[in-house]
């Protein structure tokens, strides 16, 4: 098994690893997207010592982190006494080419240095403040130092608020967890403990809806089990009684054979059913979804003709404009879906049955008895009882094998009959 990291300890990582890259983007993104205002900024600084001088550069108190140099017509230069502190130089004509615009900035032995230049007319003189880039980084050190304790406490307030939201989760997952573990159990609770109206809530309902799937699962698979169990014991007591009838002389031996075949071809049709439903939940798993196709109109022609003969009095009617109608699906396939519905026609249809084709569905309406609203709803789902007392497995392997090959299959009560219609989804 896997290392398990609970969520709080991987919420602490999540929270360092966001700490990390708030603290570079101070150190080294936000710097670099206010270098135009830092530099701006330095220019305006550099600008200031011009309000003041009066020309007498003796008598001017420069800052340590600003040099003056001054330039006569003679060409002559001036320099501040802490110029050294800024710049190393011994020629200052060296730097002067590099000074050739108001303000700006320039590299000298590989250190960058910003300047400002002024020009006075009435004394003819250019005066130029300058700074080195040691100014900007205790700039940037201020900034960063100002906003530290700032993002701190923010990321210390942020964490808090997540650890007490992973808490609540935490509880919460925990929560869904026992109730997955407990579904099939009779510890399960159904009573809503979550609160809010998250997709967690909607998890919780999801799982009570489970569930109550399983357990209708669970008692239709079982109401199943007794059916099927009844439907197969019921001729097996037949054969028995009338087997042991035969031999105790009651009945003849060609009577007795009689009704025990009758009851063998019940149960051969019912292992036949079972069987077949059991093949297309088979092929609903295992379905590649190759599509082949048979001419619909062909199969129930030989379907109509097979059942024409097991009562001469239903008049059968197939309509159709063409007589090449292309369906989903195989030949056993669709001959599996109109037998099952032809047998339980010939259950109940009075006079006629009659089918129409066309290219998008199939409609097949016997003139038997309504069904009962209370059970057309369920008349597909196996061993569901029907009229007459009537349950199997028919309807379902029609509907199951109509929906595996894409088509929907319903059912409606019509005048003087019933109407059962198959179409594409």
């Amino acid at each position: 098994m896997k290392n398990r990291i609970p969520l709080s300890n991987q919420l602490i990582l999540i929270s360092l690893v966001v700490f990390l890259i708030l603290t570079a983007s101070i150190t080294v993104f936000i710097p670099k997207a206010l270098s135009p205002y830092l530099d701006e900024m330095i220019y305006n600084f550099l600008d200031q010592p011009f309000k003041y001088f009066n020309n007498n550069i003796s008598e001017k108190q420069f800052k340590n982190n600003i040099g003056y140099i001054q330039i006569d017509s003679n060409e002559n230069i001036i320099v501040s006494p802490n110029i050294s502190n800024i710049i190393k130089i011994e020629n200052y004509v060296d730097i002067l080419d590099k000074i050739d615009k108001k303000n700006g900035k320039f590299y000298y032995l590989n250190k960058k240095y910003y300047y400002v230049r002024n020009i006075d007319d009435e004394l003819d003189v250019i005066k130029i403040t300058i700074t080195n880039e040691s100014f900007i980084e205790k700039i940037k050190s201020r900034l960063f130092l100002s906003l530290l304790p700032v993002i701190i406490i923010t990321f210390l307030l942020i964490l808090v608020a997540l650890l007490i939201w992973c808490n609540f989760l935490v509880r919460k997952i925990n929560l869904l967890v026992r109730r997955v573990n407990n579904i099939n159990s009779d510890k399960y609770s159904d009573i809503p403990r979550i609160k809010a109206e998250d997709e967690l809530k909607i998890l919780e309902s999801s799982i009570d809806d489970t569930r109550m799937m399983l357990l209708e699962q669970e008692s239709f698979k079982n109401e199943m089990y007794q059916n099927i169990s009844h439907d197969f014991k019921t001729p097996i007591a037949v054969i028995k009684s009338y087997i042991e009838a035969s031999d105790d002389g009651i009945i003849s031996t060609k009577e007795a054979n009689r009704v025990v075949r009758e009851q063998i071809n019940k149960l051969d049709n019912k292992v036949k059913r079972l069987l077949q439903l059991n093949k297309i939940e088979y092929l609903k798993e295992n379905y590649n979804g190759e599509e082949t196709y048979i001419n619909i109109y062909n199969v129930v022609n030989d379907c109509v003709n097979k059942f024409r003969l097991e009562n001469k009095n239903i008049k059968w009617t197939i309509t159709s404009r063409k007589k090449n109608y292309m369906y989903k699906g195989s030949y056993d396939m669709w001959e599996s879906i109109l037998d099952n519905l032809f047998t339980n026609f010939m259950r109940y249809a009075k006079n006629n049955i009659s089918i129409d084709i066309t290219q998008k569905k199939i409609v097949l309406f016997n003139d038997g008895e309504s069904i009962d609203e209370n059970i057309i709803n369920d008349i597909f789902s196996p061993y569901k009882k029907g009229m007459k007392g009537q349950f199997g497995l028919g309807l379902s392997i029609v509907k199951k094998t109509c929906e595996l090959l894409g088509y929907n299959i319903t059912v409606n009560n019509v005048n003087n009959g019933v109407k059962f219609i198959i179409e594409n989804k």
